[in-house]
């Protein structure tokens, strides 16, 4: 099976590509770094996909009214 941090390089290369950037490998392995940190703080905020499906109680903001 291929390696998961592979498969993002990749994603990240051929995304830059098609916006017509082109950078160097070490580059891109730097961006590649980032999305794997945006990717860890999504997952503190968000369900994990097993979960996907569970209902968030997301009611309403309480509001201050003095």
């Amino acid at each position: 099976m291929s390696d998961p941090a592979d498969s993002l390089r990749s994603y990240v290369r051929a995304a830059l590509e098609l916006q017509g950037y082109e950078f160097s490998e070490e580059r891109i392995a730097e961006m590649t770094l980032q999305f794997t940190r945006i990717e860890s703080i999504a997952r503190t905020l968000l369900p994990p996909a097993a979960d996907a499906d569970a209902k968030l109680d997301l009611g309403p903001a309480p509001v201050f009214r003095p």
